[in-house]
């Protein structure tokens, strides 16, 4: 019961810090002309390409490499994408809203 619990915490610590963080930043990002444009089709690409070829992806990764961790080099892959994205964007949090 106790590590059911502690499952359900986890899991909704990882879906709120994307969740939370996603929709500041592309405020951030777009100007209020294109905002919601911009947002939509940021998170919907990425959600959309990103996370539905995935599971093919990773499949194959595993079928051609012969490694069952190969989803992790996937995921580090993304995540030096992200951090690389990250570094690109400007801090504009002391700027007000355009």
């Amino acid at each position: 019961m106790l590590i059911t619990i502690a499952m359900r915490i986890n899991t909704a610590a990882l879906v709120a810090i994307p969740c939370g963080v996603a929709p500041a930043t592309f405020v951030e990002l777009f100007p209020t002309a294109d905002r919601l444009s911009g947002y939509s089709i940021a998170f919907n690409l990425g959600l959309g390409v990103v996370g539905g070829s995935t599971p093919m992806v990773v499949t194959w990764l595993i079928h051609v490499s012969g490694v069952e961790v190969a989803p992790a080099y996937y995921l580090v892959l993304f995540a030096l994408i992200a951090i690389g994205g990250m570094l690109w964007m400007q801090d504009r949090s002391r700027e007000p809203l355009q």
